[in-house]
């Protein structure tokens, strides 16, 4: 009796979740949840198993048993708990899906899958009563089949969207023989790829873009997987507008749902973040040695110095102490990473170098990871202190004024991995007593007095021990990689907070807001949010004493104040750049370097003519016209901008045209820049109509001679 009641209302109860889940699943793009709602979809992956088991043997018994031989009522009520289990299960599914990032496709597909299988598990109640269903065991198995397949597919993209694309494939022989080749070489031959940027992938990011798992069919555990990038492209590319891919999900927080690694995975350390940054920056070049860049450049110094860290799962810890005590302008004390109690230090400019500042460190010296004192003019008692800390793993030395006896202490430390020494006096016999008995699995080794040949055939003797010889890192002078204007938008509307990132710990960051460059002396120093209340050129840059300064980051911010009332198009763009209209120019949303986006009105046939309405007279004095320029893609600049008024709107006066200069061969072929139009003093009208026109010929020097130029115009601000 008990169990016929609870069918009772889980029949009833179906009613109300069916067309609940179909109207969140028709309006998942617009759907927001609570945080308890969200709570419950993580109740999704807990409960899946349920409907999945029974609905397979509901299958199954269609399909063997052809007398129907069980009794009515006890299927009855296993088919109204499928059907309930299934419905609640795709309604958290739904939820779920709001609160991390899914492949777009996939996701839909297993959506609409879970939808399905909860709508045939509904039917299938009422479809158990019908006469021919129980007596043709032919439409049973029939269906049965259907029923089986959907099961079978749909469930099978959850399982891709969790453990990746190719989660049955088999594994990729060839994919692992180069990640193996990836680890063993760390000379000056290798490129930067493999010494750095291939290690740190593999460890942090092959997990889930790797032969096991391909999430957003992004490979990452070969270039050339790599450069085919993913589901949303090219991950490597960027513009001036937007930055790469790569580069933008390392970079956000980690709270945020796009961050990578997610949540819960091993985080990059701070070294892991700015080599990629830099090799991004750089160009993502594969092919490039270590032996072909700067010794003095940044990323050089940084992929030269780097070691993997175990790629083993870290459990953040949060509560840790603040580290600020131990920092200085010549000593940077970090924790590896956001929830981690591991350290990292590093020492600059020996001139400023303090015994004092390396004997503070004693307090957290159980904590010390890696340590670098490359050109420290270090003696025996630091190298003493340096002993103490038990727990370091990697060890820069180079070019410190020690002879190698003076560092034969750090020879007790039982966990230390990796030490470089390049610069450190030794003969080749002090060198080999040196190396007896040591614990270390990597030495990075150079000396004047023995040459390479001398160096390996040492090496020779130390199969355990994998040496890196060469000359590495002998200037200190690094350059600071630049910094991130964190902002999304462009626009200013009443006014916009601007914040400034940078990696680096103990840096200076500058700015200027009047188009000149930022130096190390006048400029502004940045300190908190950034408040723009004006069209703004912001240009910033880093610096940090003993550091080659960064390179200047520019962007414009453009302000917005006033907003007409309506706006309509007199003349119509070209059909293969309506953009959204008239509505294209008053959106506040820019269409960043690609005219193909959608996001641009584009005239070259026709003259530009549109028209700004306000319901009462409005008093204006400037208005930009923002617009692109690509001389390659015919794209030239704005010829002039002529503005009329008018307070009935059928009659218009002419207020005032301006002009722009044109541009020649030598000028700067692709850019997004703003025209920007003065009203006269006292313009005040209800209705403005304005002229903007392009280029009517291309000039002689140009491909398309003769022809009409295009302009491209994606946003109008008026103040």
């Amino acid at each position: 009796m008990r169990l016929n009641k609870l069918s009772a209302y889980a029949l009833n109860a179906l009613w109300l979740l069916n067309p609940f889940l179909l109207l969140i699943a028709l309006f998942n793009e617009k759907l927001k949840l609570g945080i308890y709602l969200e709570w419950l979809g993580k109740m999704h992956p807990l409960f899946l198993h349920f409907p999945i088991v029974l609905g397979t043997l509901i299958g199954i018994y269609y399909l063997v048993d052809k007398k129907n031989s069980v009794d009515e009522k006890n299927v009855h009520a296993i088919l109204v708990g499928n059907a309930f289990l299934s419905s609640m299960v795709a309604i958290l599914g739904i939820f779920l899906s709001k609160q991390d990032s899914y492949d777009e496709q996939m996701i839909f597909l297993h959506q609409w899958g879970g939808v399905a299988i909860a709508f045939i598990s509904w039917a299938l109640i009422y479809l158990q009563k019908s006469q021919i269903f129980k007596s043709k065991y032919n439409y049973r198995v029939q269906f049965s089949i259907v029923y089986l397949l959907v099961i079978i597919i749909f469930t099978h993209k959850g399982a891709q969207l969790t453990h990746g694309a190719n989660v049955i494939n088999f594994p990729q022989k060839e994919v692992a023989n180069e990640l193996q080749a990836v680890k063993a070489v760390t000379d000056s031959n290798a490129t930067l790829y493999v010494k750095a940027v291939a290690p740190i992938l593999q460890q942090k990011c092959v997990g889930c873009h790797g032969a096991d798992k391909v999430k957003g069919e992004l490979l990452l555990n070969t270039p050339a997987n790599i450069l085919k990038g993913g589901k949303d492209g090219n991950i490597l590319s960027f513009d001036k507008d937007k930055e790469s891919m790569l580069f933008e999900r390392i970079h956000l927080d980690i709270t945020h749902k796009k961050h990578m690694p997610p949540e819960g995975k091993t985080q990059l350390t701070t070294e892991e973040v700015a080599i990629l940054s830099r090799w991004i920056k750089a160009g993502g070049d594969f092919k490039v040695k270590m032996r072909e860049l700067a010794k003095t450049d940044s990323l050089f110094l940084l992929a030269n110095k780097y070691t993997p860290v175990d790629n083993t799962k870290v459990i953040g810890k949060t509560g840790l102490p603040d580290l600020k005590e131990y920092n200085s302008s010549y000593c940077t004390v970090n924790y590896l990473f956001n929830g981690s109690d591991a350290i990292e230090v590093n020492f600059f400019q020996r001139n400023f170098y303090s015994q004092a500042v390396l004997k503070k460190l004693e307090n957290v010296k159980d904590q010390i990871i890696r340590l670098n004192m490359q050109s420290m003019p270090l003696t025996s008692e630091d190298i003493n202190i340096i002993s103490q800390f038990n727990n370091v793993e990697n060890i820069n030395l180079n070019y410190t004024s020690l002879d190698i006896k003076a560092i034969e202490p750090l020879k007790q430390l039982k966990k230390l991995k990796y030490l470089s020494i390049c610069g450190i006096k030794f003969s080749e016999a002090e060198l080999n007593a040196f190396l007896k008995g040591a614990t270390f699995s990597k030495i990075n080794v150079w000396s004047n007095v023995n040459n390479q040949a001398q160096l390996e055939k040492l090496a020779a003797q130390y199969p355990k021990i994998k040496f890196t010889i060469g000359d590495n890192l002998e200037n200190e002078l690094f350059k600071i990689n630049v910094p991130t204007i964190d902002q999304d938008s462009s626009i200013i509307t009443r006014f916009l907070d601007v914040k400034i990132k940078h990696l680096l710990n103990g840096v200076t960051i500058r700015y200027t807001t009047d188009g000149t460059d930022p130096d190390s002396t006048n400029s502004p120093i940045y300190k908190n949010t950034l408040r723009l209340t004006r069209n703004t050129n912001l240009k910033v840059k880093v610096f940090k004493p003993g550091w080659l300064s960064s390179d200047i980051v520019q962007r414009n911010f453009y302000k917005s104040e006033i907003h007409p009332d309506s706006i309509y198009l007199v003349s119509s763009p070209d059909k293969k750049y309506l953009g959204d209209g008239a509505k294209t120019l008053v959106d506040l949303e820019l269409g960043g370097s690609n005219f193909t986006n959608k996001k641009w009105l584009g005239y070259k046939d026709t003259t530009m003519k549109f028209v700004v309405d306000f319901k009462q007279p409005q008093l204006l004095h400037q208005a930009f016209l923002n617009s692109l320029i690509d001389v390659g893609g015919y794209v030239f600049p704005i010829v002039s901008i002529a503005v009329e008024g008018s307070d009935d709107g059928v009659k218009y006066k002419k207020i005032s045209e301006t002009k722009f200069p044109t541009i020649t061969q030598k000028d700067v072929m692709r850019d997004i820049k703003t025209f920007t139009y003065v009203f006269p003093n006292n313009t005040i009208y209800k209705h403005y109509r304005f002229t903007v026109l392009n280029l009517k010929k291309l000039p002689v020097w140009h491909p398309g001679k003769g022809t009409p130029a295009w302009i491209f115009i994606d946003e109008l601000f008026l103040n």
